[in-house]
């Protein structure tokens, strides 16, 4: 055997074995890889299929109504016994208007939190199932049991459409930002209060905002009434099927943002077909940030800069993604692994998913 030849196949064991027993002693690893497009990726792979590994959704202050740093995002999101190892950030939020609210779905602890009917979802059900799919969420509200007696724009979202009709929940902010609605009050599941204008909201429960238009509906309303909501999941998919809706019934986790990349092993990446417009987000090459997971149920997610998103989703085939989705980018993209930046956000960001490993 020629030196040449032996020194080649020493690197490769020794590359294996390495990347082995790194990945195996701890279940994830970063790297820092160049693709047949020339794009290169900094990424985190994390085996989600471990049991010390599980998933988190951190937002600004803890509040829906806020902006902060990926770094302080990661660092005050906790869960009991474990350690933040990665972040990156999340859905696309209001980032120039002083108003930093989110625009896509978020689901944190199986709570609700805000809607984005556009683009794509990545979730992460109970049982640490995953999916990425283009998904409707439409929500509907019981008063004493009764079903469909009201309905709602969405969550966490201040509205001045005439016609809008809004959840507030605690984790939006101390009070409603709907200065002309009229305001259903609920603690514990019963109507506390009819009141008007931006109303404190009840850390025990949600407050209704009523815009102008809609104030006729106020009238269903009684101190006392039992009242609710439930959020239905569908599928925008051609030929879904039962199940695709059924499953985000258990998704405990989930960040919508878009496009798609791949779906089901099949390239996507239109982001046309899924409600964007801009060409920054449709056409144009910039710094970008994904999500993905591969058929064995590792995740992986990462930063590619200076791409389009046909070139992303390139970058996403070659890491063997089953199914994959842009997440909000230029300078809201970051990404962090063992408490330092991989790729640094050029500003303060609403949101992100966050990856623990709980401490034996």
């Amino acid at each position: 055997m020629s030196k040449k030849r032996f020194m080649l196949i020493f690197m490769m064991i020794t590359f294996i074995l390495t990347t082995n027993l790194s990945f195996g002693a701890s279940h994830h690893y970063f790297k820092t890889q160049k693709f047949s497009n020339g794009k290169t990726a900094n990424y985190v792979l994390v085996n989600f299929n471990a049991k010390d590994i599980t998933l988190g959704i951190g937002t600004a202050n803890n509040r829906i109504y806020s902006a902060d740093s990926l770094k302080n995002i990661s660092n005050t999101k906790a869960k009991e016994n474990s350690k933040a190892f990665s972040a990156i950030n999340g859905t696309y939020f209001s980032a120039y208007n002083n108003i930093p609210v989110p625009y896509g779905t978020i689901i944190d602890d199986g709570k609700l939190l805000h809607i984005g009917n556009y683009g794509a979802v990545f979730g992460v059900t109970k049982d640490k199932k995953l999916v990425i799919d283009n998904v409707n969420i439409e929500i509907t509200g019981s008063i004493n049991g009764v079903e469909n007696q009201y309905y709602t724009w969405g969550i966490n979202h201040p509205r001045t459409e005439p016609d809008a009709i809004m959840i507030f929940t605690p984790e939006f902010s101390e009070q409603t930002m709907m200065p002309e609605a009229k305001n259903v009050v609920i603690k514990n599941g019963i109507v506390s209060a009819i009141t008007s204008g931006n109303t404190a909201i009840p850390q025990d429960g949600f407050v209704i905002s009523f815009n102008p238009s809609m104030y006729h509906l106020v009238s269903r309303f009684e101190a006392g009434y039992k009242v609710d909501y439930t959020p239905e999941f569908k599928s925008r998919r051609e030929n879904a099927t039962d199940a695709d809706n059924d499953i985000w019934k258990d998704v405990v986790y989930a960040v919508g943002a878009g496009p798609s990349l791949i779906l089901n092993t099949a390239i996507t990446a239109d982001g046309t077909k899924e409600g964007f417009t801009e060409a920054k987000i449709n056409t144009q090459r910039a710094q970008r940030s994904f999500i993905g997971f591969r058929e064995d149920g590792r995740v992986v997610m990462g930063t590619v800069s200076n791409a389009s998103l046909a070139e992303l989703a390139q970058v996403c085939k070659e890491l063997n993604l089953k199914s994959a989705m842009n997440l909000d980018g230029g300078a809201s993209s970051g990404l962090m692994y063992n408490g330092s930046y991989k790729t640094s956000p050029g500003r303060k960001i609403n949101n992100s998913l966050i990856f623990f490993e709980n401490q034996k």
